[in-house]
């Protein structure tokens, strides 16, 4: 099996991704049209905006059996590909896996559960995108793509990764957990800030998955317990205006 990291960015410049030292695909958003593609190497530019988008560049575009999901932003730990093959041979019929963030001291990104197991419909809404690998033959014959609605730059700001899993769910893809680092990214100082774009986002992420007032419900339970966190910067009454906003004006 051959692997190749996705990245996304808006560099436009090729340069500080050409020594990775691994087989790299760079997706970059900008106006100059650069392309480089050079052994191991491709540098691909789209005058266009949204995380979505150009992660389904990045599919569309690889031409490796599997593929990391990756931002500019990211370190990768050692062995990690060895990691990733590994955990193929482990589950033989994984279309997609997930692992796990340690950040630059040392320390786990998120609490982690310590075991192997098969993602379920609720275990997929605590992955993260740089956690993904993802079988690229499986992902595209079945037609499954990140939701250019979702995610950073598109008309709802975050969820994206969410739904893809769940599409690929759908479409009976088998996706795992497997508690191995494999990439470093530093935490983030304050948190997830839970303003009125975070809620409302929710809001149509139900929807989009769900498309029924039960789990708007349930939905709503969860997101207002969120209103006891200290990083929140919303009312009560404006939460629930922009979740139920959300869940309506997703299509």
């Amino acid at each position: 099996m051959d692997i190749q990291v996705l990245i996304s960015t808006m560099n436009p410049n090729p340069d500080p991704f050409k020594d990775l030292g691994i087989p790299t695909l760079v997706i970059s958003q900008n106006s100059t049209q650069t392309e480089v593609r050079e052994d191991k190497f491709t540098f691909l530019s789209f005058d266009e905006r949204g995380l979505s988008k150009s992660r389904n560049k990045a599919i569309e575009n690889s031409t490796a059996e599997i593929g990391l999901i990756a931002d500019d932003d990211i370190g990768y730990c050692e062995g990690f590909e060895e990691k990733i093959l590994n955990a193929f041979d482990q589950f033989p019929d994984a279309d997609i896996l997930t692992f796990k963030i340690i950040t630059p001291d040392g320390r786990p990104y998120k609490n982690y559960n310590s075991e192997n197991f098969r993602h379920t419909r609720s275990s997929i809404f605590r992955v993260s995108s740089v956690e993904i690998v993802i079988r690229l033959d499986r992902v595209k014959e079945k037609g499954i793509s990140f939701d250019e609605n979702f995610g950073l730059g598109a008309n709802f700001k975050s969820g994206e990764e969410t739904i893809f899993l769940n599409d690929a769910m759908n479409a009976g893809l088998k996706i795992y957990y497997v508690p191995e680092y494999l990439v470093i990214h530093p935490l983030e100082s304050s948190g997830k800030i839970l303003d009125y774009q975070y809620f409302r986002s929710k809001g149509a992420l139900i929807h989009r998955m769900y498309k029924n007032t039960i789990h708007l419900g349930l939905g709503v339970v969860f997101l207002l317990k969120q209103l006891a966190k200290p990083n929140k910067t919303i009312s009560l009454s404006a939460c629930l205006k922009a979740i139920f906003q959300g869940y309506y004006s997703s299509k």
